[in-house]
């Protein structure tokens, strides 16, 4: 009789598993056309305008992209917009068939879809950024190193493409070399212990490994852009007039947004400022990015019944020191949903590589592994998980109950729904 009754509270729990999964896909559905309708002029300066910078001053982090869309729109006439459209599209399909087939034996689906990771840049408008793609290089580099596992590729195989893939995310965002260098080069170390006995030998081969990804992180990082460079580009941009729709920002004399921010460093200076600040004097901003990236751990471990909560404690902490640097700056929100995503793709690599029995061995015997369990512990069912899950709102920055509103899924439906009424009978 307790087993009967214990199997349908299990396919109840299956079913309001599966109907949140569906609800998080229908989002993802209804939510792009969206997205693409608030970004469709030049005057979306920090969403199309960070796809638009280019070497139009010379050399300038953040720049490949925009590069590429100038040439492509220069000789097939097609719009700029258009080609940013294509391609978040493409890479969002792109990340969420490798999310679904390289996560999915480890994760919930409903989290791979959920605000957390698939949904979040659609429903806070990041979705129309650079954010998906370098996510997306990140778990290609991983797959790659799997591939050279099972013997797929040879290791200078694998040396080329994971520098190829980490190379264009960082030439597209060099935050890619602070937080993913890291993990990267701690893999191919452990690459190195199996082929080499000298430890001098392993660090040297490892250094050689990671040195073009370096070398191009720290180019970005010296050539960080002038004023000069930003008026540069946002000129070079006002020849593209007739196929470049605007409302009136490409005929200003000067660039703003992100083509504007090319050299400059508002970031950290705008995040010390927020310290002090509250939403209607209760909400101190910093408390509740704490409380939010609390919640967000202890969604990624999962219940008490997910066999890998252990692992996946640790796993996300550390993940946590090499975002930590990120967290300085204003865009929250877009550096969660990055650190969840590479988590999932990270760990699901260590599964398949080293296995779940090799990382619990490794988990005990780290002193403060027990302190972490106790601090962070795993949700005590399935349906309060989900409901954590569903009701989480995760500002892309400027935390407050307004954006905290829209960006849970609930919310972002609701913004949905009032989005299409407009379209179709207004």
């Amino acid at each position: 009789m307790y087993a009967f009754k214990k199997q349908i509270a299990f396919t109840k729990s299956f079913q309001n598993h599966l109907k949140l999964e569906n609800f998080f896909i229908i989002l993802i559905v209804l939510g792009i056309p969206l997205n693409l309708y608030k970004n469709k002029f030049y005057d979306a300066s920090w969403t199309i305008g960070e796809w638009l910078i280019s070497y139009a001053g010379g050399f300038a982090r953040r720049g490949l992209p925009g590069e590429l869309i100038c040439i492509i729109s220069r000789y097939s006439k097609i719009s700029p917009i258009y080609l940013i459209w294509f391609f978040c599209i493409i890479f969002l399909i792109c990340l969420g068939i490798l999310l679904k087939f390289y996560c999915k034996p480890f994760f919930r689906k409903s989290l791979l879809f959920s605000q957390l990771m698939l949904l979040g840049p659609l429903s806070e408008d990041y979705f129309i950024r650079k954010d998906i793609l370098i996510v997306l290089l990140y778990g290609l580099s991983l797959l790659t190193f799997n591939l050279f596992y099972k013997n797929k590729f040879n290791k200078f195989t694998c040396f080329l493409l994971v520098n190829f893939f980490s190379i264009i995310a960082i030439l597209s965002h060099e935050s890619y070399g602070i937080w993913a260098l890291p993990s990267i080069t701690i893999i191919f170390f452990i690459f190195e212990m199996k082929e080499q006995k000298n430890n001098l030998n392993k660090l040297l081969n490892t250094c050689l490994s990671i040195l073009p990804s370096i070398i191009i992180f720290s180019l970005c990082w010296f050539f960080r852009g002038t004023p000069d460079q930003s008026l540069s580009i946002h000129l070079s941009w006002q020849e593209f007039q007739d196929i470049l729709p605007s409302l009136g920002k490409l005929d200003n004399p000067f660039p703003e947004g992100a083509i504007a921010a090319l050299g400059t460093n508002n970031g950290k200076v705008y995040s010390n400022s927020i310290i002090s600040q509250f939403n209607l004097l209760i909400f101190w901003h910093p408390g509740m990015w704490l409380l939010t990236i609390f919640l967000v751990i202890k969604l990624f471990i999962g219940h008490e019944n997910d066999i890998y909560q252990k692992s996946k404690r640790i796993l996300i902490c550390f993940q946590l020191i090499a975002f930590f640097p990120m967290f300085i700056f204003v865009d929250i929100g877009r550096w969660i949903f990055m650190w969840i995503t590479s988590s999932a793709f990270l760990f699901s690599f260590l599964i398949k590589v080293f296995g779940v029995e090799s990382i619990f061995n490794q988990t005990k015997k780290l002193k403060y592994s027990n302190i972490l369990t106790k601090i962070i512990p795993a949700f005590s069912s399935e349906q309060n998980y989900n409901r954590v899950l569903l009701f989480l709102g995760i500002p892309h920055c400027c935390w407050s109950i307004g954006r905290y509103l829209i960006s849970n899924p609930i919310g972002f439906a609701i913004k949905n729904v009032i989005f299409y009424f407009k379209s179709i009978f207004l």
